[in-house]
């Protein structure tokens, strides 16, 4: 009898190449850092164009807004929803800071006028 023997298959299965979704965290610390770095500057690119505010430059403060929402959309189309996702969890985190912010701003006001 010819034949050939065959060791069989030890286990080992090549690693296959994992597909990155992208981080969840990194989307929503990213969307904090362009709002925290990003206001303050588009509020002073604002107050130097235009010292009064008597024109409608303000639509300056909403451009790191609209850059986190552009990020979210290019992370979704590049193939990494999960830093999509968190991109705009974390805006949607940064509206409702805000508006909690404002609601205890008026909180605090509304007691002002029973003394």
């Amino acid at each position: 009898m010819n034949s050939i023997y065959t060791p069989p298959p030890s286990g080992f299965q090549p690693e296959k190449p994992s597909e990155d979704n992208g981080s969840l965290g990194a989307g929503i610390g990213l969307a904090w850092a362009i709002a925290v770095v990003g206001t303050p500057l588009c509020v002073a690119m604002t107050a130097s164009l235009n010292a009064n505010f008597s024109t409608p430059v303000f639509a300056l403060w909403l451009l790191p807004y609209l850059l986190i929402i552009g990020l979210a959309i290019f992370q979704y189309r590049k193939g990494k929803p999960r830093t999509g996702l968190g991109l705009m969890l974390g805006l949607l985190s940064i509206v409702a800071v805000a508006l909690l912010l404002v609601a205890a701003c008026f909180g605090m006001l509304s007691n002002l006028n029973t003394r």
